[in-house]
């Protein structure tokens, strides 16, 4: 049985994966969801863009940077090693929001606020039930870096248009 029926002679359009279609914009986002999908992206990119976590980091926590920088990565570790499906992403210069990075950001602002359900809620739709709790115990220990990164005023642009070369990334 098929959902979808198939016309001969007529192309079925590419569906976007699963977690990758876009729900809203970057500059619809609070500092701190806004914050989630860059980091979540420049960690994935890894490289230089990793060294700017750090470095965002540091200028918010000084030197208790290290071991939020190392939850920032063990939670990151923990999403992709645990996922329900691959974790779809938008390229990091583009201005969309897909679902996977929204559920994220939603993970880290229940965090930041101390909603461990609310947490655990959008923690649960990306990972594993067994690495959902770990997830969401490593987002509250970061919940006082993204409170701090949403207060510094924001001098970054946002991106005003999407990347197509680099839309989706698992």
């Amino acid at each position: 049985m098929t959902v979808r029926p198939h016309f001969p002679g007529h192309d079925v359009p590419q569906q976007t994966p699963r977690g990758g279609a876009p729900v809203g914009a970057l500059h619809e986002l609070a500092p701190i969801e806004l914050a989630a999908v860059v980091y979540l992206r420049a960690w994935c990119t890894g490289g230089a863009d990793r060294g700017m976590i750090a470095r965002d980091f540091g200028l918010v926590m000084g030197d208790a940077a290290g071991p939020a920088v190392a939850n920032f990565d063990a939670l990151m570790s923990t999403l992709l090693e645990n996922a329900r499906r691959p974790v779809m992403r938008h390229g990091l210069g583009c201005s969309c929001i897909g679902g996977d990075e929204n559920a994220f950001a939603n993970l880290v602002a229940a965090a930041a606020g101390q909603d461990h359900d609310e947490a655990l809620l959008f923690a649960s739709a990306l990972i594993k039930g067994h690495a959902a709790w770990g997830a969401v115990d490593l987002a509250l220990r970061l919940g006082q870096v993204f409170l701090r990164l949403a207060r510094m005023p924001n001098t970054a642009p946002v991106p005003t248009h999407a990347q197509h070369n680099s839309r989706y990334k698992n």
